[in-house]
């Protein structure tokens, strides 16, 4: 026991780093895309987390963290570094947020409401269409190597706040409530083509129904409604990549700025 003791006070300073390096990063892995979901298994999470802290804690081991003298200190501590590592992952989720936006608005227009699959990522049932955007937008997220970027947002933000240096700031939430700004400004501009389209397609059936009443016009307006809505939503779907990969660079910048403002203000 004394040889236990002894080698905690000599290393004490390293666990404390390595805890703090762990909570952001573990923050950050159960929030982001790909691996934040619940259909990722938590053993491969929780493994991904201690790895990346392995390799990463021993490059700030120099850092001196001030010991805490209770539990209550040591979880003050670790809150700042789990709030910028949520920060991180949750500001590109939000932005999926905002294509699932999308498939709702397409689904609830088309009358595809009632299609609806289970998404693990919400733990609910959300229309088809909502699911299908969030794959594309999940597969459109890895080929733009969107992950490396979430990654390269985390690394630097340990450079320009190292562990146990984090703390809570205002233009944190600042950055946040402008990312969700910009989801719902994406899932709209994706969703308007579908939007007008099936306007244009509705009143085009009204029209024809008006001019031919025989025309049994529910079953024909929905096939045509359905053709028209995946038409429309093949145009979306082609531009989903590059507004994809613009705003996941901004939200990133956003919250850069943000951890750069608070280091500022102390």
């Amino acid at each position: 026991m004394a040889a236990s003791a002894t080698f905690l006070n000599l290393f004490q300073n390293e666990f404390l780093v390595f805890l703090l390096v762990l909570t952001r990063i573990s923050a950050l892995v159960m929030t982001a895309p790909i691996i934040g979901p619940r259909s990722v298994p938590i053993k491969i999470r929780i493994l991904l987390a201690g790895g990346i802290s392995l390799l990463l804690a021993p490059a700030y081991g120099h850092t001196t963290i001030l010991e805490p003298n209770s539990l209550v200190d040591l979880i003050l501590l670790l809150i700042p570094e789990a709030l910028w590592g949520v920060s991180i992952g949750l500001a590109i989720m939000i932005l999926f947020a905002g294509f699932h936006v999308t498939g709702q608005i397409a689904g609830q227009m088309s009358g595809l409401q009632l299609a609806d699959v289970f998404d693990p990522g919400f733990d609910s049932n959300v229309p088809i269409l909502a699911r299908l955007l969030d794959l594309v937008a999940l597969a459109v997220f890895v080929t733009t190597s969107g992950h490396r970027r979430v990654i390269a947002a985390l690394l630097d933000s340990f450079q320009t706040m190292p562990p146990g240096n984090a703390h809570f700031s205002e233009s944190l939430v600042t950055a946040l409530v402008n990312v969700t700004a910009r989801s719902f400004e994406i899932g709209i501009r994706v969703a308007a083509p579908v939007m007008i389209a099936l306007l244009l397609s509705v009143l085009i059936m009204g029209l024809i129904s008006r001019t031919l009443p025989q025309l049994n016009i529910i079953a024909v307006g929905f096939s045509f409604n359905t053709m028209v809505m995946l038409s429309m939503m093949l145009v979306s779907i082609s531009a989903l990549s590059w507004i994809l990969e613009i705003d996941t660079q901004l939200a990133l910048e956003q919250i850069q700025t943000a951890i750069q403002q608070a280091i500022s203000k102390t």
